[in-house]
């Protein structure tokens, strides 16, 4: 015989619903991720367009070099980067920074000399020449061209590269030691481009 049950017997079909947290929902298996494909040229060029955090590189220039590209920074609005981007690619244009670089780095025999000139091999300022930080913030895909550059051009250094090319496009031949010793009548700024 049967037991008999507890409370009025109700059909299957009119039970109350069970509340759905009294048991924890099963959690989906986890799927592997999958490698990221390699993107097509035309999306990492996209890539390179979007934003990309900046890096602060220290660049040595002389003091006059510096404020001249500080009054052009506020004259015209622009960031240092974009300064030395446009001195860099003026003198890539003229086929001039692989000589600007050369003359920077090697040291150069008396005249008359059969000896080729010796590469400098510490970067060294003329004496006499002194040179102060002038921090540059550039984007990845800027430093990689730059870097491109440095080997292209033999600079050893990233510094040396956009001193050289920053240097000439914002001074005037001998004005490289600084403004106290500018004369008065040459205080006019100059920008090549």
């Amino acid at each position: 015989m049967p037991a008999p049950q507890a409370g009025p017997s109700v059909p299957a079909e009119q039970a109350p619903p069970r509340a759905a947290a009294t048991r924890p929902a099963a959690q989906p298996k986890r799927q592997p991720r999958a490698r990221p494909k390699a993107r097509p040229a035309a999306e990492a060029a996209d890539a390179s367009l979007a934003y990309q955090t900046p890096e602060q590189v220290s660049i040595y220039i002389t003091p006059a070099a510096k404020e001249r590209a500080r009054a052009m920074s506020r004259a015209e609005g622009i960031e240092y980067a974009q300064l030395a981007m446009d001195a860099i690619d003026h003198f890539l244009q003229q086929d001039m920074l692989g000589f600007l670089v050369r003359a920077r780095l090697e040291v150069s025999r008396p005249n008359g000399s059969r000896f080729p000139p010796r590469r400098n091999l510490r970067s060294k300022s003329r004496p006499g020449t002194r040179r102060v930080l002038w921090p540059v913030q550039f984007r990845p895909a800027e430093l990689a061209v730059l870097n491109d550059l440095v080997a292209d051009t033999a600079a050893e250094h990233l510094s040396t590269l956009v001193s050289v090319a920053v240097e000439a496009y914002l001074l005037d031949d001998g004005d490289t030691d600084g403004p106290e010793e500018t004369p008065a009548d040459d205080l006019t700024f100059s920008s090549r481009g």
